[in-house]
């Protein structure tokens, strides 16, 4: 076999991989294009904001390498997360904001891993929530802070405005799939 016949074949292999790689993103996204989020232009009072935050990927809950093609929480990248009063808003670079009302919001935990980033046991903020566009889906975004202070902060400051809510379901249970 000559040099440039084994480049063919390597290039076809890598062809043939990129392609089943697009088909199998596209089927994702149209399977989760029923998960979007309408604009819930949330008002309240900002508790806390933090800006240049990880953000990893969103889930379902006890999935934790199941990723969700949600607009707006696509693709790993940069965000900025607003805690208010009636809701959190993810804004990831290169996307649309996200909304996330204060009802749909069911608690907070940690993880060790995510599809797309393995930490030390719990360095990883989990936002756990329901997307209610097309049935009930429970989720979970899942963030990298800069400091385990900003961690606990998010932590607290989000668990408060899930906790306010009368149809809470768990919170701060600080126990993962992959811990248990």
């Amino acid at each position: 076999m000559t040099r440039t016949m084994f480049l063919i074949i390597w290039l076809i292999i890598a062809a043939g991989i990129l392609t089943f790689m697009a088909i199998a993103w596209r089927a994702r996204k149209r399977r989760d294009a029923g998960l979007a989020l309408p604009d819930a232009n949330l008002a309240g009072d900002v508790l806390a904001a933090f800006t240049h935050v990880g953000y990893v990927s969103t889930t379902p809950i006890g999935s934790p390498l199941e990723r969700v093609a949600i607009p707006g929480l696509t693709f790993k990248g940069w965000a900025d997360v607003t805690v208010r009063r009636d809701g959190v808003e993810i804004a990831v670079q290169g996307e649309r904001p996200v909304e996330i009302p204060a009802a749909q919001l069911r608690g907070t935990d940690a993880a060790g891993r995510r599809i797309g980033k393995v930490v030390e046991r719990d360095g990883l903020a989990l936002l756990q929530w329901e997307s209610v566009a097309a049935g009930s889906r429970d989720l979970e975004s899942s963030f990298r802070f800069a400091t385990p202070a900003e961690h606990r902060r998010f932590v607290d400051v989000a668990s408060r405005v899930a906790t306010s809510t009368s149809n809470n379901v768990s919170q701060n249970t600080h126990t993962s799939q992959e811990d248990a």
